[in-house]
């Protein structure tokens, strides 16, 4: 734990799991608060949730904990309704147990993610100690005690508050923060404590300028009192307008209960208590009155009024003004220092004060303290001193809250695990501080903790031995009063550390203009005073006991000797740190902006603890083993060497060194065999020389400078670089700033990687005229209205030296006075300072008005950028689409080859429907099929042409809606309305052309009257005609359905001689009652069952032989997009996905065998160099130089050792032959790499045999290096498989292969899900590829509207950029083929044009670097296919020529199929007619359209015995 840290998510699954184990433990009446609350919430109206009374345990919290509660009720009720009677009282069913406590664990989950956003919003070095002090406040064992075994819902709470805590952070999550903790108030009124940190922070840094308190920001003021106030009306709005408002306050603010609780709080008040308890026995010697009424009040044990027998009584208005007093100290400073580490700071005491003096507070109120404590507890070592004994004694105090047998391990063994465990992450993890520790309160710290234990052993278990039930006061009052003293100690030492005592600042020497004048003086600051009473104030100061060393860290002191503490320590760093070191280090940190002093010092000593210099006294070990003491003369550094294999060696230095002792023997030694004195150079040390050595200012990036001082003593540079001064950063950052306004301006979003803003350039940006805050603020306010000339040069002159110590004494005039603040002109090009010596001011020369420079240029373009915003090319255009529809897009000129029968419509569909079928193959049982085969099929399958792979498809997927009746009794496998034939008759009836019954006449009919009725009917027909027009029968599905029973034939896979077309049509017309498909669904039963045609199976069969084949590709997508929803479907992702986690665990398994054998193999190259040149061998003749070359073992030293890449065919090959797999052929290319092995091993063997003898050491060493490079080589094929089957295990969703600067997207649907040229063992898989084409798709609409259809400003915006607007540039760039929206589509099929796509990419923009890197991994597979496609497109029009000059000659060729019932041969000219459907042959014995076979007769035996 102390390396890495386990994620968050990680521990609140084993935190959960662990939570759920606890949810039978021991639950406190809390349990049976929340569980009335339940029922109160749900079982009464909103106003009279304040006023029910049944339980004593009434609802006493905010309104928006009484929605929370209202929320949960309604999940409630489902899981036992029983627990949401009021009169129910202490019901606890094992539903309601699970129930609440399940509650308790998902409402955590604000907890995590507030916790979550906290360390996401620490950076650097902070961001490990924000994970640590996270992961401890999500295992705390106050919320385990309190929630998951007590039971509240303290967790979520906690959760918000943290929330509201981070978004604090930042100043753009002010508001947010704000609103959040009203939202809190609203749920839980014990954070009111907090409120008054949150109300000065929130003043301080939102409603008020940062520039002057005085100055009102009124609109965030309006925003934030808007919010809270719509915040508080939300919750109490309800209820205000009832009138109920005092009736809440009431029960929100109980103050007729007692001072303490029936449990004391670790707080000022149970000392208090103590010592009166202690006062009733010591009162009546010192004759102090004692109240007998009272004696037994503090231990009763009671929630009530409380009473003192000996000290004076305690009201809410005491309490009140202690809490307020003790407030108002942080809230002072964080008013005035209003940072984010202060803001955590006040909050923690707020939650100190009001915890410790507060009225009737609960010892569970602790949290309010600990939790936002631990957020800075690891800032530094000071603050973890304080947090300590809070740790301690506010997770000890809760104890007595679990006073079941039951729990006491659980409580105890948890939180001594977490105490041990986490104190000793944290004190690994604190950095020290920067300034001294009070040690006195780490031996306090310590002590105090050393004491729990046996505390803890008698409160738990020996004081019920001594004493049974008597005195059961005694242990609550010993371990309340033991955590009062721990916490009231933390909140004692976190005051000290929050108001840490500052340097003393010496005091100005005051004009004295009569030399005569009677002065005091004091030698040890150089400070003068000329009135007596002065110099007393100041010595009485000096004498006070309140200083500290800030070498030593000692306390205590009175400031002289304080001083002569540090002189003496200072001497002591400058005698013990090494003389030659102190150069080199220095130089090391000059310039240097590491923020942390920590950090500084551990960077120095981990560059310079293994590195030594001239004049440096050492230890070394000679060639003997002899120790012995040195000093260093030389030093060499040498450099890294890239050895033949590529890799460089680390470089490295050798000293010489002077042997004490020995004048005339010196001895050159490497770094490993010289080190240190270990008292010498250690961490402390450093630190020491480096805070008395150097200095740094208090602005953000402020560089560490040398002190000038001691510079000159060691001739070190302090000319500060123009990039670290105060005013360039300043300037860097307001540029940043503009241009971050300015896009957010014109553009409404960010710009990424620091490109120029918008569409627009900006000009140069203002020059600041801010300088670092010096010593005295009038001598700027005086300089700034002079010249920008002098004001560069004259107010450094009269300002006070920022960087001098504060007791060095005068110090010489430098030129320029502040050598890092030089004029402008001189910055860059000033020489390096003379010797400082001492020399009278010299006049300022009269120096010519310098040119004001330009702002810095903005920083380039880092790319990748937006794809629209690289500047338009007009010199390339991208290669053409061709368009397989008859309808293009609008403009194209040339669409290449079309088909005249398909529209743009159907392009989408076609390519999803081929898509799904061939990657879920399995599922359907199909054989896979080439696209250009699958739209043939669709296009010529008719009644005199029929095609067995258009009604494969057809059948195998009418197989996935309803099973057979044979395997579970035919079930319907999806969701169809309304199956009900009653209603299906009904609904069918409607749009029946049969007239409506004539209304019978009423009474006595006669001639006339029936003629004057019909007349009438006749004219209300009209009238209704004329109204609405008569709806027209659009097909006639009812009809055709009247005597078939579409699922019951289904079933019984009746799907011979039209049966699978009538089973469509029942589907169908079953669809069209969903309105989302009724449109598509009628116009097919529209052309299946005309309504001038007589239905029947026959006529069905007709129609659909002539459909149109885009309403074919409409049918087909009807029935995939219904198959997706079964469950076998979703059973086979699932498989692939279980499949694809196993592939990757054994992927990860081989790179760690591949990464270890590199390793392996490394080192045996090492020995191999070290013997080559005693076994090398002779230089080969000429006709043998290229074998050796390539085969021999000898390599040239500077070459490349690695194994090589496999090639595209040797990964197929070792594909095929490491693994089975379904999708894969046979063995025959495992049967050509054990070929070429064979080979390569003769080769070696001849090679070997004209390669004289070596040693048999370098002939194993070289046997060995071939075995590893063997198993790398297998590793690398065994991961290419993998990866390999980890693409066609892939099968959730079609990848893309990118979009490009226009937003199209380019699919390769060989990409992932099948194999790249479908099932080896197909009947087409001679074809070689599967698809073969690039398929592109235009933008969406979202994506058309957003970046090329702009709005006008926003295109004149571009235009003025660029000279077009966007779709000026689409055009010019894509030239006479373009998609324009998602439903259009083109495609590539030639492998020229692929490279022509990838010129005309842009590497530097987002999209296209993605797109074009994707084409480029499988560029090889794409041409191929391509290619495979043409040579099989070609083939097939050749094999037509050749076989219509065959049919004058021979009879053409028939299939053999499993078909035995052919009427004619098989027209060979279609490519679709060779498909067979292997795949259901050997699964089923048949194919999908064919009744199963019949089964075989059994023998004559057999029927004999059957007989007898």
């Amino acid at each position: 734990m102390t390396e890495t840290y386990p994620t968050i998510a990680q521990c609140a699954i084993v935190a959960t799991a662990f939570k759920i184990l606890l949810f039978p433990a021991y639950k406190s009446t809390d349990f049976e608060v929340h569980r009335n609350w339940l029922a109160i919430t749900h079982s009464l109206p909103l106003w009279e949730w304040y006023y029910e009374k049944t339980s004593e345990w009434t609802l006493d919290y905010p309104p928006f904990f009484a929605y929370f509660e209202w929320i949960l009720s309604q999940v409630a009720k489902l899981v036992d309704p029983a627990m949401l009677r009021v009169y129910n009282l202490e019901y606890d069913s094992w539903q309601t147990v699970f129930f609440q406590r399940f509650t308790v664990i998902a409402t955590e989950l604000m907890l995590v993610y507030a916790l979550q956003l906290f360390v996401d919003s620490s950076h650097g070095v902070a961001k490990r100690a924000a994970q640590a002090a996270a992961i401890s406040v999500l295992l705390s064992p106050g919320l385990l005690i309190i929630d998951h075994i007590h039971f509240q819902y303290n967790g979520a709470m906690y959760g918000v508050l943290i929330l509201s805590l981070v978004l604090a952070r930042h100043k753009s999550g002010l508001l947010a923060s704000g609103l959040v903790f009203a939202a809190l108030l609203c749920m839980k009124h014990i954070y009111l404590y907090l409120a008054p940190a949150y109300f000065v922070y929130l003043l301080r840094t939102y409603c008020l300028s940062p520039k002057s308190v005085f100055r009102i920001q009124f609109l965030n003021c309006l925003k934030l009192g808007s919010g809270i106030l719509g915040i508080f009306g939300l919750a109490f709005g309800p209820f205000a307008i009832k009138n109920q408002i005092p009736q809440i306050l009431s029960r929100l603010f109980p103050f007729s209960r007692g001072l303490c609780h029936a449990y004391w709080a670790p707080n000022v008040w149970a000392m208090y208590s103590f010592v009166d308890r202690v006062m009733i026995f010591v009162a009546p010697r010192l004759g102090l009155p004692v109240r007998t009424e009272a004696i037994n009040s503090v231990t009763r044990g009671l929630v009530g009024d409380t009473a003192f027998a000996v000290l004076p009584e305690i009201t809410p208005r005491v309490c009140f003004a202690l809490t307020l007093l003790f407030q108002a100290i942080p809230l002072v400073k964080l008013f005035f220092r209003p940072n984010w580490d202060a803001f955590i700071g006040a909050v923690t005491l707020c939650g100190y004060s009001s915890f410790l003096f507060g009225w009737h507070v609960h010892e569970k109120a602790i949290l309010l303290v600990i939790i936002p404590f631990s957020l800075i507890a690891l800032k530094d070592r000071r603050h973890l001193s304080a947090f300590r004994p809070l740790a301690v004694s506010g997770h000890v105090s809760l104890f007595p809250l679990l006073f079941t047998p039951a729990e006491f391990p659980i409580k105890t063994v948890y939180t001594i695990f977490w105490l041990v465990l986490f104190l000793m992450v944290f004190d690994r993890t604190a950095p020290a501080s920067k300034s001294p520790r009070f040690f006195l309160f780490d031996r306090f710290t310590i002590l105090y903790i050393t004491v729990s234990i046996p505390l803890i052993v008698y409160c738990s278990l020996l004081h019920r031995i001594i004493f049974g039930k008597s005195y059961e006061f005694l242990p609550l009052m010993f371990m309340s009063s033991y955590s009062a003293i721990g916490v009231v100690g933390s909140w004692v030492g976190f005051m000290v550390v929050l108001f840490k005592r500052k340097p003393v600042q010496f005091l100005q020497t005051p004009p004295v203009d009569d030399e005569s004048t009677e002065v005091w003086y004091i030698a040890q600051t150089g400070e003068i005073f000329v009135n007596y009473e002065e110099y007393l104030n100041r010595m009485d100061f000096y004498n006070q006991p309140r200083f500290i060393c800030q070498i030593t860290g000692h306390s205590g002191l009175s400031f002289f000797e304080a001083l002569k503490s540090e002189l003496n320590g200072a001497q002591e760093v400058d005698q013990a740190f090494p003389e030659a070191l102190k150069a080199p280090v220095l130089r090391r940190v000059q310039f240097q902006t590491v923020s942390r002093i920590d950090t500084l010092v551990d960077m120095v000593y981990d560059e310079f603890k293994a590195d030594y210099y001239p004049g440096e006294v050492v230890m070394i070990q000679t060639a003997s083993g002899e120790r012995t003491a040195g000093t260093v003369r030389d030093k060499a550094r040498l450099g890294s060497k890239v050895l033949p294999d590529g890799t460089l060696t680390q470089p490295y230095s050798r000293y010489m060194i002077s042997i004490d002792g020995r004048p005339d023997q010196e001895v050159v030694v490497d770094g490993g065999r010289i080190y240190r004195d270990r008292k010498i150079f250690t961490k402390s040390v450093l630190r020491s020389f480096i805070k008395k050595t150097v200095t740094r200012e208090a602005w953000t990036g402020a560089p560490w400078l040398v002190k000038h001082d001691v510079a000159a003593q060691y001739h070190i540079d302090t000319r500060v670089p123009p990039h670290l001064r105060y005013d360039n950063k300043l300037l860097e950052r307001k540029q940043h700033q503009a241009q971050k306004k300015a896009s957010q301006q014109t553009n409404g979003a960010q710009e990424m990687n620091g490109a120029t803003g918008g569409f627009q350039n900006f000009g140069p940006a203002r020059l600041p005229e801010l300088k670092p805050a010096p010593k005295s603020h009038k001598a700027i306010k005086t300089q700034h209205h002079q010249s920008p000339h002098h004001q560069d040069v004259d107010v450094h002159r009269h300002d006070t030296p920022m960087f001098y110590a504060q007791n060095q004494g005068p110090l010489p005039p430098v030129p320029g006075n502040q050598t890092y603040h030089f004029p402008v002109p001189f910055r860059n090009t000033m020489p390096p300072p003379p010797p400082i010596v001492a020399q009278p001011k010299p006049q300022p020369q009269p120096q010519p008005e310098p040119q004001p420079q330009p702002p810095p240029p903005p920083p380039p373009p880092k790319y990748p950028i937006e794809d629209l915003q690289l500047e338009p090319r007009d010199d390339y255009v991208r290669p053409a689409l061709k368009f397989m529809c008859s309808d293009p897009p609008e403009g194209v000129v040339d669409s290449g080859a079309r088909n005249d029968k398909i529209l743009m419509k159907s392009i989408g569909p076609l390519l999803e429907t081929w898509d799904t079928l061939n990657v879920y193959c399995e599922v359907y049982k199909l054989d896979s099929f080439t696209f250009d085969d699958f739209i043939e099929a669709m296009e010529i399958a008719k009644e005199d042409t029929p095609c067995q792979l258009f009604a494969e498809i057809h059948c195998a997927l009418l197989k996935q809606i309803v099973s057979s009746e044979d395997d579970d009794g035919g079930k319907l496998l999806v969701d169809l309305p309304e199956l009900d034939e009653d209603d299906e008759d009904d609904e069918s009836s409607a749009p029946s052309p049969e007239p409506e019954p004539e209304p019978k006449p009423t009474g006595r009919a006669t001639r006339s009257s029936l003629a004057k009725l019909e007349a009438e009917r006749l004219k209300a027909e009209a009238a209704a005609a004329e109204k609405s027009p008569e709806p027209q029968v659009k097909h006639r599905a009812p009809e055709a359905l009247a005597d078939f029973d579409w699922v019951e034939q289904l079933k019984k896979r009746h799907f011979e001689n039209g049966g699978w077309e009538m089973i469509m049509v029942g589907l169908l017309h079953q669809l069209s009652k969903k309105p989302q498909q009724t449109e598509a669904c009628e116009e097919l039963l529209a052309h299946l069952v005309p309504p001038d045609i007589e239905p029947s199976q026959e006529t069905v069969r007709e129609q659909y032989s002539k459909l149109d084949l885009n309403l074919r590709v409409s049918a087909l997508e009807i029935l995939c997009l219904l198959t997706v929803d079964t469950k076998a479907f979703r059973g086979y992702m699932e498989e692939c996905a279980d499949t694809m986690t196993g592939y990757r665990k054994e992927k990860i398994e081989w790179q760690r065998q591949r990464k270890q054998a590199l390793e392996d193999l490394k080192a045996l190259n090492e020995q191999r160099k070290i013997l080559l040149p005693e076994n090398m061998p002779p230089s080969p003749p000429a006709e043998e130089a290229e074998v050796t070359k390539t085969n021999g073992d000898v390599k040239m030293t500077d070459a490349d050792e690695s194994p090589e890449e496999p090639s595209e065919a040797e990964s197929s090959d070792a594909d095929a032959s490491a693994r089975r797999h379904t999708r894969r052929g046979g063995n025959r290319a495992a049967e050509r790499q054990r070929k070429r092995e064979e080979q390569e091993r003769k080769k070696e063997a001849e090679l070997a045999a004209k390669v004289p003898k070596q040693s048999k050491q370098f002939l194993r060493l070289l046997r060995d290096i071939q075995k590893k490079q063997d198993i790398i080589k297998k590793c690398e094929d065994e991961i290419a498989t993998i990866d390999n089957d980890l693409r066609e295990a892939d099968c959730a969703r079609t990848r893309i292969l990118g979009k490009d600067r226009f937003w199209n997207r380019y699919y390769w649907f060989e990409r992932n899900g099948m194999p790249y040229a479908g099932l080896p063992t197909s009947s087409t898989a001679d074809a070689g590829y599967a698809n073969g084409c690039i398929w592109v798709q235009g933008p969406t609409d979202m994506e058309r509207e957003g970046y090329i259809d702009m709005p006008a400003e926003f295109q004149d915006e571009y235009k003025a950029k660029f000279k077009m607007t966007v779709p000026q540039r689409k055009k010019m760039e894509e030239g006479r083929t373009s998609v324009f929206n998602a439903r259009q589509w083109g495609y590539y099929s030639e492998p020229s044009e692929v490279d022509s796509l990838l010129n005309w990419l842009d590497p530097r923009g987002f999209n296209e670097s993605k797109l074009r890197k994707e084409i480029l991994n499988y560029k090889d597979k794409i041409v191929t296919h391509m290619e495979s496609r043409k040579k099989y497109l070609a083939a097939d029009e050749e094999e037509d020529k050749e076989q219509a000059k065959e049919n004058g000659k021979d009879e053409p060729k028939r299939m053999t199929t499993r078909t035995k019932t052919q009427a004619s041969p098989e027209p060979v000219h279609f490519r679709c007619l060779n498909w067979t459907n292997n795949v259901a042959i050997d699964e089923f014995g048949h194919l999908h359209s064919e009744p199963p076979p019949p089964p075989k007769t059994k023998g004559r035996k057999a029927a004999r015995k059957n007989r007898n």
